[in-house]
């Protein structure tokens, strides 16, 4: 396989082999390594169309491509293994969201197809790559409806109203819910067979509970929840129908390997609502779906801010094989390890605020001490605490990749010293 037989350079530079005359692809490019050494490479490398899936960066002089000295080897059965507590050859990395403009400063240009996308989360040293909707379409927090590009609707960031649009039973009959036929697939099929050899599409499944207060106002679904408890569950029923829609789509594809559920539950150091309403409301649903990913075999991964701590069993026990992101402002992921060793993977941590005003030297010892503490025995996926934001700094960004990529093949020793 081409990745393979890369060797370790701080660059890489991929460009046209052949001047593009009259719109004509050419039928091969090079990659040049370092400074001499080039090789020639057929269209089918990955076995899938390499000329498809790299075509924005054929059609113009890119350079600079890869940013870290690694070899790309993307292996989802890392990440998998990882999912379900095993030790695999490295410590696998991971994140939700990573910002356009976070990728642009990492590729040096913008991501706006499949194609920039797959390249990268290759360059990178992810072995995946996420795809699904960002923030469920529920007008009139967020209209999907409103783009045709996948990669410009993620580039739109969703905002709530705080006094909600479904205060009663005729607001909820009323309002114009978004229907399972509302859904496009179109990025989804696209990805099918088109996903090079050693990655797999993450299926990202949006909010439920979130979603559901969202559209109520927050104060006034806590007001129902004690007034009128059968409104709130009716409002979450008909987010739940939508995104199950998504979850059965999703387990009907060759190109996912795994369900990444994001669905805030808690903030910083609380629940957003005690244990009690989360079993009745929230948790059943997350159980179905960790059902169905427990009989299509493959990993789900949750998702909520904050300290969910006191519901750490009931996480367990739904059937979620890795949490994410161990929020430092109100966990400590040490802690949880221990608590959850072998029957839970854990997913991040490294503090978002150290990637936005840190130095790379200290990205670099953070991420050298969650390697070393967290590593060994496998269970642990590198990862910032909650996503890569656009204003992150690319130099501490690249600083967690290249460490995590260098320091965190196993057996793991890092001298702190």
């Amino acid at each position: 396989m081409f990745l393979k037989s890369l060797k370790v350079f701080p660059r890489v530079d991929i460009f046209p082999s052949s001047i593009l005359k009259n719109g004509h692809e050419p039928r091969q490019f090079r990659v040049q390594f370092g400074f001499n050494a080039s090789t020639s490479l057929p269209q089918d490398v990955f076995g899938v169309r390499l000329i498809a899936l790299l075509d924005t960066h054929l059609k113009t002089n890119y350079t600079n491509v890869m940013h870290l000295a690694h070899q790309p080897d993307p292996s989802f059965e890392r990440l998998r293994k990882t999912l379900y507590c095993g030790q695999a050859d490295r410590v696998p990395l991971a994140e939700i969201v990573i910002d356009g403009h976070a990728k642009e400063a990492f590729l040096g240009k913008p991501v706006c197809d499949l194609a920039t996308d797959v390249a990268f989360h290759i360059q990178a040293g992810y072995d995946y790559i996420i795809l699904g909707r960002r923030i469920a379409g529920f007008p009139p927090i967020w209209n999907a409806a409103r783009f045709d590009n996948y990669y410009e609707i993620q580039s739109q960031v969703g905002h709530w109203r705080n006094e909600g649009v479904i205060n009663d039973w005729r607001d909820f009959k009323n309002y114009p819910w978004m229907k399972p036929g509302d859904l496009d697939f179109r990025i989804l099929d696209q990805a099918e067979g088109r996903v090079p050899e050693g990655l797999k599409v993450i299926r990202y499944l949006g909010q439920v509970f979130q979603m559901g207060w969202m559209l109520m106002g927050f104060e006034t679904f806590c007001f129902k929840l004690a007034d009128d408890p059968g409104l709130v569950e009716a409002v979450l029923d008909k987010v739940f129908e939508v995104v199950y829609h998504e979850f059965e789509d999703a387990l009907q594809r060759d190109s996912v390997g795994a369900i990444w559920f994001g669905d805030d539950i808690a903030i910083k150091d609380r629940l957003m609502v005690s244990p009690e309403v989360l079993e009745r409301l929230f948790f059943p649903k997350l159980r179905i779906f960790g059902e169905g990913c427990r009989k299509k075999g493959i990993p789900l991964i949750y998702h909520s801010d904050g300290d969910v701590g006191q519901v750490l069993e009931n996480i367990v026990d739904a059937g979620v094989s890795a949490l994410h992101p161990i929020d430092p402002t109100g966990m400590d992921i040490y802690e949880i390890k221990k608590r959850v060793a072998g029957r839970l993977c854990i997913i991040g941590n490294i503090d978002v605020d150290l990637l936005l005003r840190g130095t790379p030297q200290e990205v670099e010892e953070d991420t050298n001490q969650h390697l070393r503490g967290l590593g060994p025995g496998g269970g642990y996926v590198l990862g910032s605490s909650n996503s890569i934001p656009g204003t992150a700094k690319p130099e501490n960004y690249r600083a967690m990749l290249g460490t995590t990529l260098k320091n965190g093949v196993y057996p793991i020793y890092i001298d702190m010293n």
